[in-house]
C-alpha cells in the first residue's frame, strides 16, 4: 500500500500520510524523517480512539479531521483498529484527498495490502507528556515560540519543535536559564541562517518580557 499513499502525498499541501494499527503500530509511513516513530505512534492511537468514540454517536462516520495553527490531519479507518491519517498544511484541497481516501479504501477492501510494521506496537506504555514537567509559566513562553516557529516552518513546526522541547527536558532540567540551550537546538533545525536570524527576532520580544515577569 506503499504507492497508495505516495499518491495521497503529491496532492498539493499534503505532507505525508501514514497507517496504523491498534496492535502492530505503524505500518508503512512516507512522512519526512522528522516525524518519528514514536509520535506517530501516539497520533494514531488518539485518533483510534476519536474513531471509538465518534461510532457511538454517529453511525455514518468517515473522516475525523483535526486544525490546528500550523497543519491540519484528516483520518480515515479502514477497518476497526486499522486507519490511514494525512498530516497536511491549512491550505490542502480536502476534497481531492477525500477522494483518495475512498479510493485507498476500495483498494484495501480488494485486499491490495501488503505492508510491513516499522515501528513499535500503539499499546506500548506511553511516556508522560513533556508538559507535565514544566512550569505554567515557562509553559506559556514555549507556546510562544512554537507559534513563532510555525511563521518560519509552516506547519512542520509544532512536529519540530515538539521533538526539539522532548530532548532539550531530557538533557536537564527544563528552566529558562538553560533556553539558549534550547533555541540552538531549534537553530540546528531550521537550518536556513536567513530563517534562524528570522526566528530570533520574533522571539526576543517574547524571552525579553518573560525576564521582566
Amino acid at each position: 500500500m506503499i504507492h497508495l499513499i505516495d499518491e495521497l502525498k503529491v496532492i498539493p499541501g499534503v505532507i505525508g500520510a501514514c497507517i496504523v494499527s491498534s496492535k502492530e503500530g505503524i505500518k508503512v509511513t512516507n512522512l519526512p524523517s522528522i516525524f518519528k516513530s514514536e509520535r506517530l505512534n501516539l497520533v494514531g492511537k488518539h485518533l483510534l480512539k476519536l474513531y471509538s468514540a465518534g461510532w457511538m454517536s454517529f453511525d455514518d462516520l468517515t473522516d475525523v479531521s483535526l486544525h490546528f495553527d500550523e497543519s491540519v490531519v484528516l483520518a480515515r479507518e479502514l477497518e476497526k483498529g486499522l486507519l490511514v491519517f494525512a498530516i497536511c498544511d491549512p491550505t490542502f484541497n480536502q476534497n481531492l484527498l477525500t477522494m483518495s481516501f475512498n479510493l485507498l479504501h476500495e483498494e484495501f477492501k480488494l485486499g491490495n495490502f501488503s505492508a510491513v510494521p516499522v515501528s513499535a506496537p500503539l499499546n506500548e506504555d506511553v511516556a508522560a507528556p513533556v508538559e507535565a514537567t514544566i512550569s505554567g509559566t515557562l509553559q506559556d513562553l514555549l507556546e510562544e515560540m512554537k507559534s513563532a516557529l510555525g511563521k518560519v516552518l509552516g506547519p512542520m513546526a509544532g512536529f519540530v519543535f515538539d521533538e526539539v522541547l522532548e530532548s532539550w527536558v531530557e538533557q536537564g532540567t527544563p528552566d529558562f536559564s538553560r533556553i539558549e540551550e534550547l533555541i540552538k537546538q531549534i537553530d540546528q533545525e531550521i537550518v536556513d541562517r536567513d530563517k534562524i536570524d528570522h526566528y530570533r527576532q520574533l522571539i526576543s520580544s517574547v524571552l525579553q518580557n518573560f525576564q521582566k515577569g
